[in-house]
């Protein structure tokens, strides 16, 4: 299933579609032919384009945005009877709007909270098709604890979407979004970028993550806002990204490399980690030809913090730990018992995580990002290491001599080594 970026990207003077990338520094010609590399990915199972959509939406203390969300979700969808909503609602009580209610009221429909037996949610247009599980604000774990729950109310649905509680849509959405995957030819295919923000609609450019950054954690960071974009594309184009804000894929994706329910307030670490796990498991990321999901990144109406969930440092740590395991890297547990004991948790076995570095370009060991020079003073501090090492080893052994050819020649051979 593995395909080469570079190859998908390449130049090609002599073709004729405007498809082109950018990568964040220069623009490039995309070779549509060149799309699916060397090798085949697995044939997708025979669609008819009719199959239900689960959508996965997370709110916290977010409810007028959340429901404008879920009227929009549905009025642009061209078979809205074939969407079903996972609405995982974090609010206080009796205090902040709530997404249903706020959802009912642009259709002109008054109800009183999320109790269906209080009066005239039949009027409120899919109102059955919403799955709501509520929690106390005080209850919150940060948004990949939120969108582990919603796989609770995940029922039989072939398709599933997951967005934030303050997107909205282009029109006949539901279409463009089978129509892309369906190209990618790749049962195991995931249609996934940064949404475009509300502003730029109509610009034909999609926003397209590049670089990837470590942070203090170790784990690495896609650039944000998207530092790529590509436009006309005529297939979706691998990626080496994946974004939380839009993500397009069959929910078996949601049985085989589900969100981590032990793993909460990991706010920064939830895009890079579930990408390799994922990616380990066989699965693929694909940039959309087209503008599907818009974001608003505006501040939240109501005035409530975004990241407002109760603080525990002692248990976000906890949560990096098992991060840093299962991505082998400083801070996590290195005995292989603690990594087995992570199941669908933990890495997949289809490609390896060197295989991962590799194709992403990062190296998770010598906390370098794609962008960044390898030469970095990291590893100038490692070399100096070895060649002090090489110094003590000189004067114990008695060699009060300048360095020679040979002596450097033998010092980079075992630096190299290392």
């Amino acid at each position: 299933l593995r395909q080469d970026l570079e190859t998908a990207t390449r130049v090609d003077w002599t073709m004729t579609s405007k498809a082109r990338v950018f990568d964040g520094s220069k623009w490039e010609n995309v070779d549509e032919s060149a799309v699916h590399g060397e090798n085949t990915p697995i044939k997708p199972a025979t669609a008819t384009g009719k199959e239900k959509i689960f959508v996965s939406l997370p709110s916290f203390r977010d409810g007028k945005r959340c429901g404008s969300t879920l009227k929009d979700l549905f009025d642009k969808a061209k078979n809205p009877d074939k969407v079903f909503v996972g609405l995982i609602e974090q609010n206080i009580p009796k205090h902040d709007k709530e997404c249903l209610v706020e959802y009912c009221a642009l259709h002109g429909v008054s109800i009183r909270g999320h109790h269906k037996m209080l009066v005239d949610t039949d009027k409120c247009p899919h109102y059955d098709q919403i799955r709501l599980l509520a929690v106390y604000n005080i209850g919150a774990k940060g948004p990949s604890y939120a969108r582990s729950l919603a796989r609770k109310v995940m029922e039989n649905e072939e398709y599933c979407l997951q967005i934030d509680a303050h997107s909205s849509f282009t029109k006949n959405w539901d279409t463009f979004a089978k129509e892309d995957w369906a190209k990618i030819d790749n049962e195991y295919g995931i249609i996934s970028t940064v949404p475009a923000n509300v502003k730029d609609k109509g610009n034909e450019e999609v926003p397209r993550q590049c670089r990837a950054k470590q942070m203090d954690t170790g784990i690495p960071a896609y650039s944000f806002p998207a530092d790529g974009k590509v436009e006309h594309l005529q297939k979706p184009l691998l990626s080496r990204a994946w974004s939380a804000g839009f993500s397009f894929a069959k929910c078996h994706l949601e049985e085989s490399a589900p969100y981590d329910p032990f793993a909460p307030l990991l706010w920064d670490g939830e895009q890079f980690p579930r990408f390799a796990r994922f990616w380990t498991r066989g699965y693929d990321v694909y940039t959309p030809t087209r503008n599907i999901v818009y974001h608003d990144p505006g501040p939240n109406p109501q005035g409530n913090d975004p990241k407002g969930w109760p603080k525990q440092e002692e248990i976000r740590q906890m949560s990096l730990k098992r991060v840093q395991t299962f991505l082998q890297i400083d801070g996590g547990d290195a005995k292989r018992s603690s990594q087995a004991n992570l199941g669908i948790y933990g890495l997949g076995k289809r490609r390896t995580l060197r295989q991962l570095m590799d194709f992403v370009g990062v190296d998770l060991y010598q906390r370098t990002g794609n962008g960044e020079v390898r030469a970095t003073m990291f590893l100038h501090s490692a070399m100096l290491h070895v060649l002090l090492g090489y110094l003590v080893f000189l004067i114990t052994s008695h060699h009060f001599y300048p360095f020679t050819t040979n002596d450097l020649n033998s010092f980079l051979i075992e630096y190299e080594m290392r």
